[in-house]
């Protein structure tokens, strides 16, 4: 959160008196609160500068997904959301409809994404790759760090 500084903005605030019922009647226990005079801009203007912190995702992306797969998604979470709040048949349908077009996009790219690899994998050694990824014999390289004469 960030902190104002009043020395600069002293001669645009009022102070106005509150009590602890927060109505602005003097009296014992009042507090006093800064009332800005200005607009708003200048106030953000005087407001010191912060950095804004960037969304870091803790979950692995797909190589597969699609910025379309992502409006589809959009799409269909938007008819199930209207859906659920009339609970119309004919809007359960749409949901349904758009949900089927979401799977069915999924699939496409999952298996355009296999034959993909598996066209690349094949220039080199047709099964080579595709035998280690199924049998699960893929491992990372290790590099030799010292040899033997």
């Amino acid at each position: 959160m960030r902190k104002m500084d009043k020395n600069k903005i002293k001669g645009e605030t009022r102070q106005v008196p509150i009590n602890k019922n927060n109505n602005r009647r003097g009296g014992s226990g009042t507090e006093y609160r800064l009332i800005c005079r200005s607009s708003p801009i200048s106030v953000q203007e005087n407001l010191p500068n912060t950095t804004t912190r960037e969304k870091t995702s803790k979950k692995k992306s797909v190589s597969w997904w699609r910025d379309n797969l992502t409006l589809m998604r959009k799409k269909v979470n938007a008819c199930r959301k209207l859906f659920q709040r009339t609970r119309r048949e004919n809007r359960k349908k749409k949901y349904l409809e758009a949900k089927r077009r979401y799977q069915d996009g999924i699939k496409k790219e999952k298996l355009n994404s296999w034959k993909e690899f598996c066209n690349v994998a094949t220039s080199i050694n047709p099964w080579s790759q595709v035998y280690k990824l199924w049998a699960g014999k893929t491992r990372a390289n290790s590099i030799m760090t010292t040899l033997r004469k």
